[in-house]
């Protein structure tokens, strides 16, 4: 399926969006010390020259990567199919950035980048079904036939609402889970034994509509084989949307608490490799809009600082800044990002341009706001500063009591940052977070400025930036007294 939708009872999935976001995503959470698994199938030489891929500089050299291996099981040149993904999960090899490779080799063989017809996951599958019966021991082959299944059955389902789906509908797709979760059982009784089991399973959980109590016992047996597959997590916080089985702030809450309990660094990349899958471009608001920022743009240095630079974690970053409205942060990144757009996380490219202009206007601007609030801050840390503000305060108390006359005047608190000269004339002035009180009292300011008046006393030197914090309800009282 493709896209995200709304849900009724029958649970409109986000799977397949989702899982594309976390099989191209950029973050991995640092190893925690756990043996890999001895794989039990025959170890081959590998004929197959893997594509290099580039994650710090090359957007495309990914999609050519799962290219070249889907073209393995077109071909079915099973021996060096397995013989990868053998590598791969042994190795626990990653791509630049900490994607982990294994992951991508399933999405590989399991996923269909265009319009899906019955009979292009019909000769998909028949591909699988035949590396799966010529080489029976290959946990690779039964995963991913599993996988194929699961995503057969969404075909089946759609996207539309419940009440929308056929009862052939829902028979094929009830039908082709319990194959895909069959298989998976079966392939728990092979010598290999593989991470992405778990993912595939918990896909067949959320597909079934287990319980919680399961979902969660699943969970936890996933991550003691495996805790660096952050794939467990995400899937897990998927099951937490609103749209299956959670309430708002589930999966923004399990966020935060699953990188609590790893803590430092790595859970601050875990942190945010979960917001990457939560902040899905097609919902209008999604449970990323509840996270910290701050420690999403932690999980990113820290993944840069475990595993390198990636340009799919900058284009993420950008998205996210956007979304944040963090244009300092979006513009740095879109300067480092240059044309290597992703299109697997701005869906288009009219928004990724939008987008880039937006940050490159308003980034320099907010820039040197930033900087203007810092030295306010420094100033007012000085015995003469406080000493200032105090008596800047004083005076630009009656500019506030004026404007709170108004019969619409916002009573809530704000900061009011203002550019004073040497004999205490305003020379600039704007509120971070502005109310309705901002025309007013800037038109005051600008007024005094014009007519050189001198609202101010003359402040420690000249050009001098200062921060008041007012709470205009307290003007208001006083004029009513």
């Amino acid at each position: 399926m493709s896209g995200c939708s709304a849900s009724s009872s029958g649970k409109i999935t986000l799977r397949k969006t989702l899982r594309r976001w976390v099989g191209f995503s950029t973050l991995l959470f640092a190893a925690l010390g756990l043996h890999a698994q001895t794989s039990g199938a025959a170890k081959n030489t590998c004929t197959f020259a893997e594509p290099q891929v580039d994650g710090s500089t090359d957007i495309p050299g990914l999609k050519v990567y799962i290219s070249t291996i889907s073209d393995l099981l077109k071909r079915e040149d099973f021996s060096d199919l397995d013989c990868v993904a053998d590598a791969a999960r042994s190795g626990k090899l990653r791509f630049p950035g900490g994607r982990w490779k294994l992951h991508n080799i399933y999405i590989a063989v399991t996923e269909l980048d265009r319009h899906v017809t019955e009979d292009d996951r019909s000769e998909q599958i028949s591909h699988i079904e035949r590396w799966a019966n010529a080489r029976p021991i290959s946990i690779t082959a039964q995963v991913a036939l599993a996988e194929a299944y699961t995503n057969y059955a969404w075909d089946a389902r759609g996207t539309g609402l419940g009440d929308t789906v056929s009862d052939s509908g829902w028979k094929l797709f009830s039908y082709r889970l319990q194959k895909a979760k069959d298989i998976l059982e079966k392939a728990s009784n092979l010598a290999t034994k593989c991470p992405e089991w778990y993912v595939a399973m918990q896909d067949v959980a959320l597909g079934q509509g287990w319980s919680d109590d399961d979902t969660r016992a699943l969970f936890q047996e996933a991550i003691a084989f495996e805790p660096e597959y952050y794939y467990y997590y995400t899937e897990r916080a998927n099951f937490l949307l609103p749209q299956w089985n959670g309430e708002e702030g589930d999966a923004a809450a399990f966020a935060a608490s699953s990188a609590d309990r790893v803590g430092g660094l790595k859970g601050d990349i875990l942190y945010f490799q979960m917001a990457i899958n939560l902040g899905c471009t097609c919902n209008k608001k999604t449970e990323v809009d509840l996270m910290s920022w701050e420690r999403i743009r932690k999980g990113l240095t820290a993944s840069e600082g475990l595993y390198g630079r990636s340009m799919k974690s900058l284009n993420f970053l950008a998205l996210m800044a956007i979304r944040f409205n963090d244009v300092v942060t979006a513009d740095d990144a879109f300067k480092q990002i240059g044309d290597q757009w992703d299109e697997s996380v701005w869906r288009t490219h009219e928004y990724f341009e939008s987008s880039k202009t937006f940050a490159a206007q308003m980034g320099p601007l907010e820039a040197r706001s930033r900087a203007y609030i810092q030295e306010a801050i420094v100033n007012g840390r000085t015995v003469e500063g406080a000493r200032y503000e105090k008596a800047v305060e004083e005076k630009f108390g009656k500019f506030v009591q004026e404007c709170t006359q108004r019969s619409d005047a916002d009573l809530q608190k704000f900061e009011f940052i203002v550019l004073v000269d040497k004999n205490g004339t305003p020379q600039n002035s704007w509120m971070p977070h502005p109310t309705n009180l901002m025309g007013c009292l800037e038109k005051a300011l600008f007024v005094a400025q014009i007519r050189k008046e001198r609202p101010f006393p003359p402040p420690p030197h000249d050009s001098y930036w200062l921060k008041l914090a007012i709470d205009p309800s307290m003007y208001k009282a006083t004029a009513s007294n």
